[in-house]
């Protein structure tokens, strides 16, 4: 015989309770579990007892970075340092039989031309200097560049090559990227968000992400590395880097059952700082055997950016995180029961 409406009502409602009930029940045997749990010595111990306090240190370093790039903005007129190929120019390489000293050149040129931004990088081959690279911003100074080269290097007019890119490639090459950039950010925001489908560990993850890109790109300025079109790709990629350790991280803490928050997070950070490890090795290997600039400052990206991500990944996102399932969470299932 067909239930009736109300029936069915009653059905789900006494369905509903239940389902309460276990994730309450799930909920104190956390509880029991934690208090029982294995008592953590040294570091852990604090890392497990101060994880409030401890969430300062990446909010800190988030604002200071949002300052510094703020700062960069109003002193140059853009949030970071384009190289030539991003806003245009001229790269001139010159071939070298022996050691050019390129601080010294870029001092030299840089003297020389005080109104316009020069730069001199060098090349090499098994440590050995093979060429020197000078670029500008400015289309009109390749002569006046090449005749003051010459007064240090004879025949590098004869021996020089040059590449030129126009103020509107470069322009649109940068649109472009950063176009590529923000689809990339927001595609992997509705990932998680799709994974996840909850608001608070979702955002954890997407803030996670940020902080990596933007503590970054201060630090990059800072040093001032003026990026090209494949440092910009440097940082896509280190948008997967990070997000991989997030959602190893929530996917630990928030489908598994087993053991306390704390143990999750523990057994997440063995997997993930291993990942870290493996992939820092990798890129500091990288960039000292590598002789190309281009793979060179996508390493130091790499870099800057995978140990800044240990910091936002296992102090900020997991802080978050942990006062979700202890505080936010548990309450809402108790109010609801």
């Amino acid at each position: 015989m067909a239930l009736s409406r109300r029936e069915r009502r009653e059905q789900r409602r006494k369905l509903l309770k239940e389902k309460r009930l276990e994730q309450l029940k799930i909920i104190e045997e956390q509880e029991k579990s934690a208090k029982e749990r294995y008592e953590y010595k040294g570091f852990l111990k604090f890392y497990d007892k101060q994880y409030k306090k401890l969430l300062f240190i990446p909010f800190i370093i988030l604002l200071i970075a949002i300052i510094s790039i703020i700062f960069h903005t109003a002193s140059t007129g853009d949030f970071l340092n384009r190289g030539v190929s991003l806003k245009g120019g001229i790269v001139i390489t010159i071939p070298v039989t022996s050691p050019i000293d390129v601080e010294a050149m870029k001092d030299f040129l840089r003297a020389r031309f005080p109104a316009d931004d020069v730069d001199v990088r060098s090349i090499a081959e098994f440590g050995e200097q093979k060429a020197i690279i000078v670029s500008s911003d400015n289309l009109e100074l390749e002569k006046d560049i090449l005749e003051a080269v010459e007064e240090k290097i004879p025949g590098a007019k004869e021996d020089a090559s040059t590449e030129t890119t126009g103020p509107s490639l470069g322009a649109g090459f940068f649109k472009q990227i950063m176009i590529a950039l923000v689809i990339a950010f927001v595609l992997m925001g509705v990932v998680v968000f799709a994974y996840f489908r909850t608001f608070i560990p979702s955002m954890a993850a997407i803030l996670s992400v940020f902080s990596d890109i933007i503590v970054t790109l201060a630090i990059v300025n800072l040093l001032g590395i003026k990026l090209s079109t494949a440092g910009i790709a440097a940082f896509l990629m280190l948008i997967g880097y990070s997000i991989d350790t997030d959602i190893l991280l929530s996917t630990r803490v928030l489908k598994r059952k087993e053991g306390s928050v704390f143990d999750r997070v523990i057994s997440a950070a063995k997997t993930g700082l291993t990942m870290n490890a493996t992939t820092l090795v990798a890129v500091i290997i990288a960039l000292i055997l590598s002789q190309s600039e281009t793979i060179r400052q996508i390493m130091i990206i790499l870099l800057i950016g995978l140990i800044v991500d240990i910091i936002n990944t296992w102090i900020q996102n997991t802080g978050l995180l942990r006062y979700y399932v202890e505080h936010i969470r548990r309450k809402r299932v108790k109010v609801e029961e």
